[in-house]
């Protein structure tokens, strides 16, 4: 059709120059493809590269968590074992004198569940944590990071739940006494003790409350909660580490 109605040399031309023309187009189309190839290629090795670095990040992160949960269950070790003996002071039918040494050796801290997790909440508000490409360890990661809100939540709990109790108003007449037993010298002269040996006494039941609660709770509960998350983070650890190892090969 190109040729029609063209003089003989006009018309292969022609056709030498459309040949010409669609391989032009050809080529473009090649480079272009090629050129979108190779900018997806790199595009994915930065993302690669990025989230290595966020995995490693992430694994220095829990891995200083660890030992910041071993030094706390290491402090709360020491209270529960001294709370132990103050207990047994305090079950035993305790003199007057007694309330001293049981309040030294009944003891806790108001502690905040020690997690740090600024690289998890910057994988996160940066839309990186979506797109890690292990999808089984992104579970992990993410049912870690939910579990520890739940035990810092139950720490807050613990807190206040402890702080009522020490402030309970059935115990004002033991920190009256209490004071006593700690002046130079001691007066106690003038102060109600024989609530002390009536076990249905509000200011027995309210001390034996609060000190069965700072053991079995601000002691051993949180004590509890830091070895299962001492173990769990522990192992997302070591799922990290398999997931660059394999990364690096």
């Amino acid at each position: 059709m190109l040729n029609e109605g063209l003089p003989a040399g006009q018309a292969g031309k022609t056709t030498k120059y459309l040949k010409y023309a669609i391989g032009e187009i050809f080529l473009v189309v090649i480079g272009i493809l090629i050129a979108l190839q190779i900018n997806t290629w790199n595009q994915n090795r930065i993302k690669i590269a990025q989230e290595i670095d966020d995995l490693k990040n992430l694994k220095d992160e829990l891995t200083n968590n660890i030992l910041g949960f071993k030094d706390l269950d290491s402090l709360f070790a020491r209270f529960e074992k001294s709370t132990d003996d103050g207990l047994r002071i305090f079950n035993n039918n305790p003199n007057i004198e007694d309330l001293k040494e049981v309040d030294s050796l009944i003891v806790t801290r108001f502690k905040v569940f020690p997690l740090t997790r600024s690289t998890y909440d910057e994988m996160l508000n940066t839309g990186k944590f979506y797109n890690l490409r292990n999808k089984s360890l992104k579970a992990k990661i993410a049912e870690f990071y939910s579990e520890a809100d739940n035990y810092s939540q139950a720490f807050i709990e613990i807190n206040k739940e402890s702080l009522k109790l020490l402030n309970h108003t059935d115990l004002y007449t033991y920190d009256i006494l209490l004071n006593g037993l700690k002046s130079t010298p001691i007066n106690i002269k003038n102060i109600d003790t024989t609530w002390l040996h009536n076990t249905n006494s509000p200011e027995y039941l309210a001390l034996s409350k609060r000190v069965n609660y700072l053991q079995d709770y601000s002691n051993k509960t949180r004590r509890e909660l830091m070895t299962r998350q001492i173990i769990v983070c522990e192992d997302l650890v070591y799922l990290i580490h398999n997931e660059l190892e394999r990364n690096n090969k």
